[in-house]
């Protein structure tokens, strides 16, 4: 429960805010609406008390316009640590038109308990200065390791306000390094080039040693059989062997693969066993009272040892505190080959766990006790002898072939370190996509792996970096390697990582402390100095701001026990990082080179690169220019007839002409193969998006939709007639009519679609072919376009899946539940804010195939992966969500639907061809007002309208509309359809202007087209009119300048207000396929 603070305690003053010039009460350009800040100025987090009159200082981090009975706009304002509600009820124009997002202010007003939490009734607002975190270095530093949301359920920084923020403090250049992918590069390139920054992209990878050796410092040339081994293990006090000590050896000598001798000792140690140790091993501090110390055992065991191999089970442990005491102890600096049985046992066995209980366990060699040194020990000896046999019946006798098990380990088993990886040019980008690809499709486990081998072979235009405490140097250190052991390691990196020693939890049990990492931070330094190695301090970046971190742990809650131990991972200033490298070295100079210095020059030596080009790459079909246009014009003579009629003519050529000088004809030539081999096997095959606004798509078969306008023609003589009377909204229902030539029957067709919302006002959109085919030939239709393409040059589109705002939520109230905090309504909005967008998963389209031109690879565009990581998915998808390369390659989405199916059903059962039926039979019409034709009783049927059964037009929704409106023609069936799939389109919108009298069905904007022509129709300049409609489709309602342009044309106002509300809005080419 919240706990007031002592009655009285505020955040501010004005007095203290008028000297340093900031609230400026006075200044009019500050002041926005309403009373002026009173004296005491409160911040969120130090506001409980009710029915009073404060000011409130905070960020805007949400407005909210609520319209209903009240008209309100909604304020939330936050310190960080909290938030709170703010209502004004006025003054709502001044404020939703000076105030934005992102702005700190001071609101006057009123508080009141609603609900037990305080809300404040705004009566005055005032804008203050931002007294945000600002870099006032000469010099900036470069942030060279960052997270955003697209770091898997870990991190809640926004890619946009990262990108602004390094703008904001004149920083030239920034990396992204996401957890196991790069999902982000596209939105981090389009807001880095934006904002003028180099983008540096890299990734956070999960390296795996798979070129570990099982025998280590090894020279000479024996066999298993004429070497002699000791078999050792060692209990200390602890993990360190710089602070633990040993307290007991023990140690099993095999000559001839025999056990020939053992050595025992326990060992006093210099102080008190930790209860933890003593829980481990079972050896307490009285066991050893009367036991001799380290100075005195240690030359009798190495006596014992003399010149034998040793072989322990996780070697490196035992031999780095072997090594360390002897140093200590002795002063020598000693070395001796050792064989690791753990390295042995991943090669050799295939297991999920290689503890020393499973292994034995799995090579049933009996019970033993475990954490005791003789004990694990003999085990062990067993556990090598058993290995040696096994290794002979491979053919591996001397111990110099061990290095051939390398190849054996099962990389899975082996658990993963950080390393950071950055692309320094576009060979570097398409070794990443490769290497990201393999991680995914042939490595992973739990997460994506990239061994280090497959690093080492496609590491060209790649920098390598040792990362975070989890990375392979730190880790080692922290592990007590020497420092000819971390300089053998550190070979492998191009630069050196360290962080600010707040950027990690300090953790005793596992001997992590900031003294230590400091430590060991100065040691990595001089061995890099020592390397010609760089060393860079970087941010390990999860958050913008350092009170976010509120919000990570919100998002960590459901999944982490110690979640609200935040370390301080935040977006640091030049001048806060330089700060944070002062804790480390005294050396100014030293914090200069690690800040600023080094990771300049690192961003110097990396290009700036596109990673999309935003170019159509279309497969390669011969001659295909010509092919389409011959076609188009072919079948264009059959049913129009030669010459063509002008604006038939007119319309192929400027639709030919966009298609083909921005090479969209493969594209045409692909849709037209799939739907042709759909009919083929006897499946139809239906349009649906904008493609059927293109003319040339519909003489080339790939869709049934005329976009022409209303028009007979005679199928013999070719007669041809446009008609402009505006009762005929569609060709389907012109009058029967008879050649005035010949006398044939005229056919009827056209829904006058303009072709700009296909392919834009220029004609230079990539055109969306979007096909609906029977679900069960779905399959059918895919490995056909893998039959054309290839199987290495066809993939399914990708998906991201995030955290939705409602999911976001049951975060936010986990958070809650386990801090046993109460957070008001407008804090819990602003952790689900930071919340909602963080990458969850992945998912593939459900119909999009991407297709790569045969002259390159996939990874000249992406990486790939299996939807949601399931091989069982068994296809692969583009890592990247397929909108953000839309543009660079071409997309089919050939989708399974039931139509087609039923269809086919119904062919099959009465013999009818469904092509031969007659778009404008009465009794079909009549269907959609009526249940007549059926010749149910509608109280029978449960529905005043026979479209139960009709796709689309069967939902409770929909009928209801069919029944408010009682269409009669199929002009009024497609702008039902547009209606009932846009948002905000019926509902509080075109349903009230038909009601109030304002317009008719017929008149009401039902698609997008509807804004355009009737724009156009007024007298706007057709540029415009497109624009207006695309703003209109999205949501984005009209600029006050377009407004200004519509009211000149004397739009009426209902129309303006109609495209105000609008959320999204569908095209007509669609509405008429449906």
């Amino acid at each position: 429960p919240r706990e007031p603070p002592e009655k009285g305690l505020k955040a501010e003053t004005s007095n203290e805010e008028d000297e340093k010039g900031e609230v400026g009460q006075n200044n009019d350009e500050n002041h926005v609406f309403g009373q002026k800040p009173r004296k005491i100025v409160f911040t969120p987090s130090k506001l409980f008390e009710f029915n009073k009159k404060v000011s409130v200082k905070g960020k805007v981090f949400k407005l909210e316009a609520k319209e209903n009975k009240k008209n309100q706009l909604l304020i939330y304002l936050t310190d960080g640590e909290d938030s709170i509600l703010c209502r004004a009820f006025e003054g709502i124009d001044e404020i939703s038109s000076k105030v934005s997002v992102g702005d700190v202010v001071i609101v006057t007003g009123e508080v009141v308990n609603e609900g037990g939490e305080p809300v404040v009734y705004v009566k005055g607002v005032t804008k203050v200065e931002d007294r945000r975190r600002k870099d006032n270095a000469p010099v900036k530093r470069v942030e060279l390791h960052a997270h955003s949301k697209f770091s898997d359920l870990d991190a809640i920084m926004d890619i946009n306000d990262y990108v602004k923020r390094a703008k904001d403090w004149g920083f030239a250049a920034i990396a992204l390094t996401d957890h196991g992918n790069v999902q982000g590069i596209p939105y981090f390139y389009e807001a880095a080039k934006e904002a003028g920054i180099k983008p540096i992209f890299g990734i956070e990878a999960y390296l795996v040693s798979d070129v570990e050796p099982a025998l280590k410092n090894y020279k000479g040339d024996g066999t298993f059989e004429d070497t002699t081994f000791v078999v050792l293990d060692f209990e200390t006090t602890g993990l360190d062997p710089l602070q633990d000590e040993i307290i007991e050896i023990g140690a099993v000598k095999i000559r001839n693969k025999e056990v020939v001798e053992e050595y025992h000792s326990l060992i006093k140690p210099s102080g008190d066993i930790s209860k933890k140790s003593s829980e481990i091993t079972g050896i307490t501090t009285e066991m050893l009272e009367n036991e001799r110390n380290i100075e005195e055992v240690l030359p009798e065991f190495l006596e014992f040892l003399e010149d034998a191999v040793i072989v322990a089970h996780n070697a490196n442990f035992d031999y780095r505190f072997l090594r360390l005491w002897i140093g200590k102890v002795l002063g020598k600096d000693w070395s001796r080959p050792y064989i690791d049985t753990l390295a042995l046992a991943k090669a050799l066995l295939k297991m999920k766990n290689y503890s020393l209980e499973a292994i034995v366990k799995k090579l049933e060699l009996g019970s033993f006790k475990h954490h005791r040194a003789l004990d694990d020990a003999r085990v062990t000896a067993k556990v090598f002898l058993k290995f040696v046999d096994m290794l002979e019946k491979l053919g591996v006798r001397r111990l110099v072939d061990l290095e051939k098990l390398k190849e054996a380990v099962d990389i899975r088993n082996q658990k993963p370190y950080h390393c950071t990886i950055l692309v320094q040019n576009k060979v570097g980008l398409k070794n990443l996509y490769r290497l990201i690809s393999r991680s995914y499709v042939d490595y992973f486990y739990g997460v994506p792996r990239i061994p280090k081998s497959e690093l080492i072979e496609n590491r060209e235009g790649l920098l390598v970096g040792s990362a975070c405490i989890s990375g392979e140097l730190v880790r080692a250190a922290l592990e007590g390697a020497s420092d000819a052991e971390l300089e053998e390691l550190m070979k492998f990196y191009d630069y050196v990582e360290i962080m600010p020693l707040d950027a990690f939890e300090e953790d005793p049990e596992e001997g992590i402390s900031r003294d230590k990492v400091r430590e060991i931070y100065r040691k990595l330094y001089n061995i890099a100095k020592k390397l010609n190695k760089p060393v860079v301090m970087t941010g390990d970046v999860h958050f913008l701001d350092p009170e976010d971190a509120k919000g990570r742990a919100a998002l960590l809650a459901p999944q982490e026990r110690d979640f609200e131990k935040q370390p301080a991972l935040f977006f640091r200033s030049t001048e806060e990082m330089l700060e944070k490298a002062r804790e480390i070295f005294e050396d100014e100079k030293v914090c200069d080179e690690v800040v600023i210095e080094n990771p300049n020059k690192i961003a110097s030596s990396i290009d700036f690169i596109h990673p999309i080009e935003k170019k159509l790459h279309p497969p390669s079909i011969e001659n295909a220019d010509d092919i389409v246009r011959n076609l188009t014009l072919e079948k264009a003579r059959e049913v129009y007839g030669d010459p063509l009629p002008e604006v038939v003519k007119a319309r192929i050529e400027k639709e030919l002409n966009a298609i083909i000088n921005h090479g969209y004809s493969v594209l045409f030539l692909i849709a037209r193969a799939l739907v042709q081999k759909s009919l083929e096997d006897g499946y139809v095959v239906g349009s649906r998006g904008s493609v059927g606004s293109s003319l040339v798509a519909h003489l080339l078969g790939i869709t049934e939709v005329n976009p022409l306008p209303p028009h007979y023609r005679c199928p013999s003589c070719k007669y041809f007639e446009v008609v402009s009377d505006e009762r005929y909204g569609a060709g389907y229902d012109l009058p029967d009519k008879n050649c005035p030539i010949c006398g044939t029957v005229l056919k009827k067709d056209g829904h006058d679609i303009p072709f700009e919302t296909f392919m834009g006002f220029e004609g230079d959109k990539v055109p969306d072919i979007d096909l609906n085919f029977s679900g069960e030939y779905q399959d059918r239709a895919h490995r056909f376009v893998e039959e054309l393409f290839g199987k290495d040059h066809v993939y399914r589109a990708g998906t991201i899946n995030t955290i939705a705002e409602k999911s976001a939520v049951g975060f936010v109230k986990s958070y809650e539940e386990k801090t046993g905090k109460k957070l008001r309504r407008a804090e819990m909005e602003r952790l689900v804010s930071m919340i909602t967008g963080v990458k969850r998963t992945t998912g593939q389209h459900p119909g999009g195939l991407m297709i790569i031109p045969k002259d390159k690879e996939v990874y000249d565009f992406t990486p790939i992966q299996y939807p949601a990581n399931d091989k069982e998915a068994g296809v692969f998808t583009t890592h990247f969500a397929y909108e953000t390369i839309h543009d660079d390659l071409v997309k089919i989405d050939a989708l399974g639907h039931d139509d087609p199916t039923f269809i086919k059903m119904l062919k099959d059962l009465t013999g009818i061809d469904p092509m031969t039926v007659p778009m404008d039979d009465p009794d079909t019409l009549a269907i959609f007002s009526s249940t007549k034709p059926l010749g149910v009783d509608p109280v029978e049927l449960g529905s005043d309208v026979g479209t139960y059964g009709i796709p689309e037009f069967g939902t409770e929704f929909v009928r209801s509309m069919l029944v408010e409106t009682r269409p009669k023609t199929f002009a009024e069936l497609v702008r039902i359809s547009g209606l009932s799939h846009g948002t905000d389109v019926w509902l509080n919108n075109a349903r009230d202007w038909i009601n109030l009298g304002y317009a008719t069905l017929s008149e009401v904007i039902s698609c997008r087209d509807d804004i355009m022509n009737f724009l156009i129709h007024k007298g706007m300049e057709p540029s415009l009119a497109f624009k207006i409609m695309e703003n209109v489709r999205k949501g984005k309602g009209v600029t006050e300048e377009m407004e200004r342009e519509m009211r000149k044309l004397r739009v009426p106002d209902w129309f303006v207000e109609s495209c105000k509300r609008i959320k999204y809005l569908f095209p007509k080419a669609h509405a008429v396929a449906y």
